[in-house]
């Protein structure tokens, strides 16, 4: 059945204006459905193929796996608590399975202005969860994306973390996800622009513009790669960093004008993902799948360790 016509200032829609407006919605469902029924046939050969990381599908099932533990009672309340997990989870994925959950089982209810320092969080999966409905959101990255979500209220600004064009106390949560380690690196893996990187523990001064466009009484949540002290390599070059127990101490530093600081860490096995402690995770060495010429034993995609920091100022 046609729609019924719709009147607009005692003029009447023609029918053509009308079936031109159903056929443009049809061809959007049936591009949706589409989309849909590749996406299901991209896991399916993830899961097919052995579950190896970076191949085809793996970002999706990645996903599927992030959102139905975000929507999980039980295992956020784990995170929240730094329970055990179990047997198995997250095996075969990178370290987002437990830093979006440990993050967003942190983040507060309430409205007010957060910043997503490093666009980790710059994914429909994750926008759209409620912790950030009430959210006055900004996203600071090196370079635009070929994502954004505009329509959601969300703001995007470009730049250097070193030096973030923001007021002092401005925001009440912050977040920066497997950022701080590729401050000062070479990052023409992510802005596709030439340019060097300075070795060097540049996440300090990136740290400390983070304090200071927190409020008092405001969160920061952070994470970096951790295990044995690694330069991370892309095309030749060191595009991120992975901090030994010296180089967390260092960063810990930066963060002692805080009224408080405590650090979480878990590691990656053959078992998938745990909850650990600093000694069991500084021998842990990062798997880059940029110069490896195989997969290892244990599946790993990204990192076998993380640290994650929560700082009350």
């Amino acid at each position: 059945m046609l729609p019924e016509m719709r009147k607009n200032k005692g003029f009447t829609e023609k029918p053509k204006s009308l079936l031109k407006n159903m056929v443009r919605e049809i061809f959007a469902r049936a591009r949706t459905a589409v989309g849909t029924i590749s996406a299901r046939a991209d896991v399916k050969a993830y899961i097919k193929s052995g579950r190896k990381p970076w191949s085809r599908g793996y970002n999706l099932s990645k996903f599927d796996f992030i959102t139905s533990v975000l929507n999980n009672d039980e295992l956020m309340a784990k995170f929240r608590a730094q329970q055990v997990l179990p047997d198995g989870y997250g095996y075969g994925y990178d370290e987002r399975v437990v830093e979006y959950p440990w993050t967003l089982s942190r983040l507060s209810v309430d409205s007010g202005k957060f910043l997503d320092a490093g666009s980790v969080f710059n994914f429909r999966e994750i926008v759209e969860h409620p912790k950030f409905s009430g959210k006055r959101m900004t996203i600071f990255t090196l370079a635009p994306e070929s994502r954004a979500f505009w329509q959601k209220g969300i703001s995007y600004h470009y730049g250097d973390l070193r030096q973030v064009p923001f007021r002092d106390n401005w925001f009440d949560e912050i977040c920066t996800i497997s950022t701080l380690g590729h401050i000062g690196m070479d990052n023409r893996i992510y802005t596709k622009k030439e340019g060097s990187g300075q070795i060097g523990l540049e996440a300090e001064k990136a740290v400390k513009e983070l304090i200071r466009v927190l409020q008092p009484g405001g969160k920061i949540l952070a994470s970096v790669v951790f295990g044995k002290h690694q330069l991370i390599d892309w095309n030749g070059s060191p595009f991120a960093e992975q901090f030994d127990s010296v180089l967390l101490k260092s960063l810990l530093n930066v963060f002692s004008s805080c009224s408080s600081i405590s650090t979480s860490f878990y590691i990656y096995t053959k078992n998938g993902w745990n909850i650990s402690t600093e000694e069991e995770c500084q021998g842990v060495e990062y798997f880059n799948i940029h110069t490896a010429a195989s997969f290892d034993p244990d599946n790993a995609a990204a990192a076998r360790s993380v640290a994650l920091i929560e700082v009350v100022k």
